[in-house]
């Protein structure tokens, strides 16, 4: 059966012809072809899958802190590594499958090389020298070497015989995919700017720029000959370039595809998607096409409760409106985003592709359209009080201004990363954004008052405004809740540690006493703050894996957290859930 959840990493060995593929549902696949031949399943997310060079193993990053190591013909479990400081992005097979790289997230900073002994038993060994959590590694072609790339904006490169690093390749950015070519010639990187850069592993300098992608580059493979380049990026496409002239040679647009994986595999690409089952293309340049029946997940990335509506935007593109069970529009991808417009009328919605939604609350009114011309998937929208315009925010970091025909009036470079959410405070003035560069900015018609980060702030993936008490409350991938001065951009305080993975959404009363936040660890909490300004917080347990995405506090008093299992809790302010919708 396909994943019950986006497929979010994919292998292939070509001798074998067996595919391996592994979601945010804690499942892994093996495929042939599209029969499925066997299914293991984990307690948390998978972020990775390799399979080895003789095809008899298959490497299993997971979101629990360990790595797993499969039997390739059956799906058994062989071993489990760990436990690792952190959950484990990504695994990479040495050449000659003797050790098994694997690289966590911020809170385990260090590389762990684990080396199989001739006994079987397994041993590990550290490399220490990224700042912040580490997205993936690749091995040169002699497993002499290695190169990672972390959220410090760069890429390093490790002789692993000395542990020591030889090469530090800065980025403007975060650096979140990478890959050696087997010809041993080169590394290249993509970077949150859209750029991938091409280096040189023996001198450590930049030989060229591959300026394609209109949105952040977030996965790049190699074929088996490095004649090829496969990279993905949130642009909806995944380009195939030819190593020798650096052009772009094939393109892939899918608005369902997952842009975060993928591999070269016999005559075909195949690639992650949405749908719960590997996409695959022909070789050369060709338009996926989804089947009559497609199996698309309705995972819930976006929640607003306002104005008696209860909406939800979800992965198979449509914005649902729970009260009546029907779809209010349908986009042609991920819907990531959902506000509605101060007086109810209209509903803004913005997808994976980057294109705006409003839709008129009254049957009688038609929708029109509005697009960010490349500017990669809308993350956030939020409204002017007046109603009369509003603004995006996106993977090229640039903070957009519309007006309610959809057209884009206005727009400027707000972050050099993306921007994952936006608030707007009306005592202030101003729009609040918070970004994957780590950093909460605040603006006033297109000029920044101010900007902040902390020392230990990353990746910033929900903001929202307590107005009445002149507040921004940050959710961010530290598993920290964070709280500013929203006129000065000071550092308030920040609230005690409450979930276990990163906190991927927040929502606040106006006078900040009630918060309420989801996150990856698959639950939401609400926190309430005494008379005396302590914080005391409650776990609201009915989501499990893959997490809690979006949160709203409703005017009905409710509160309610949205989970990718497609469902949405109703609690009580005093924890007590009331109903599933």
């Amino acid at each position: 059966m396909p994943h019950r959840s986006p497929i979010t990493t994919v292998d292939h060995h070509l001798g074998s012809t067996l595919t391996v593929t592994g979601g945010y549902d804690g499942r892994v696949v093996a495929w042939q072809g599209r029969h499925e031949v066997w299914a293991a399943s984990f307690d948390d997310l998978v972020n990775d899958v390799r399979i080895d060079a003789s095809g008899t193993m298959v490497a299993v990053a997971v979101a629990d802190n360990h790595a797993f190591v499969l039997d390739a013909a059956s799906g058994a479990r062989l071993d489990r590594l760990g436990p690792h400081g952190d959950d484990v992005n990504a695994v990479r097979w040495s050449p000659d499958g003797s050790r098994l790289v694997c690289v966590m997230d911020h809170h385990d900073t260090a590389i762990r090389v684990w080396h199989r002994q001739a006994d079987g038993v397994w041993h590990q060994n550290a490399l220490v020298g990224h700042r912040s959590g580490v997205f993936g590694a690749a091995f040169d072609p002699t497993g002499r070497f290695l190169a990672s790339v972390a959220e410090d904006a760069s890429a390093l490169v490790w002789d692993l015989g000395s542990q020591s690093v030889l090469h530090r390749l800065d980025h403007p950015g975060d650096p979140e995919a990478l890959d050696w070519s087997p010809r041993g010639d080169v590394i290249v990187t993509g970077c949150d700017d859209g750029i991938a850069r091409v280096w040189s592993p023996i001198t450590g300098a930049l030989v060229h720029e591959l300026t394609d992608a209109a949105a952040a580059v977030r996965f790049l493979r190699f074929d088996q000959t490095g004649e090829r380049l496969l990279a993905g990026s949130y642009d909806a496409t995944m380009r195939v370039y030819d190593c020798d002239t650096w052009q772009v040679a094939d393109e892939y647009q899918q608005a369902f595809q997952w842009e975060r994986s993928g591999c070269f595999a016999d005559d075909h690409i195949v690639v992650g998607s949405f749908t719960g089952e590997p996409m695959t293309y022909p070789a050369g340049l060709y338009r996926y096409e989804l089947g009559e029946d497609p199996v698309l997940t309705r995972g819930i990335n976006a929640l607003s409760v306002i104005h008696n509506r209860r909406l939800v935007g979800r992965d198979d593109g449509t914005v649902f409106d729970l009260d009546k069970s029907a779809a209010l529009t349908q986009h042609d991808s991920i819907v990531n985003t959902v506000a509605v417009s101060p007086d109810g009328s209209t509903v803004a919605s913005a997808d994976y592709r980057g294109t705006l939604h409003l839709t008129p609350t009254r049957a009688s009114s038609k929708p029109v359209l509005g697009q960010a011309d490349g500017g990669g998937p809308i993350n956030a929208v939020v409204w002017h009080p007046s109603g009369e315009r509003l603004f995006s925010g996106g993977y090229d970091g640039v903070i957009r201004q519309w007006n309610t025909l959809g057209q884009c009036t206005a727009q400027w470079l707000a972050h050099r990363a993306p921007i994952k959410s936006l608030a707007w405070s009306a005592s202030a003035d101003l729009i609040v954004a918070g970004s994957s560069d780590g950093s909460v900015s605040a603006w006033r018609a297109g000029t920044e008052v101010w900007r902040n980060r902390t020392d230990d702030l990353v990746l910033v993936n929900a903001v929202a405004v307590a107005d009445g008490e002149g507040v921004v409350v940050t959710a961010s991938r530290d598993r920290r809740v964070r709280r500013w001065n929203v006129h000065t951009g000071e550092l308030v305080e920040t609230l005690p540690d409450g979930h276990l993975k990163s906190v991927k959404a927040i929502a606040t009363t106006d006078d900040g006493s009630v918060l309420i936040t989801g996150s990856y660890d698959g639950t939401g909490i609400l926190w309430k703050r005494s008379e005396a300004g302590r914080w005391s917080w409650r776990p609201l347990r009915h989501h499990g894996k893959p997490g809690v995405p979006a949160v709203a506090l409703g005017a009905d008093g409710m509160v309610y957290p949205a989970g990718w299992d497609s469902t949405v809790g109703v609690w009580t302010r005093d924890g007590e859930l009331t109903k599933v919708l």
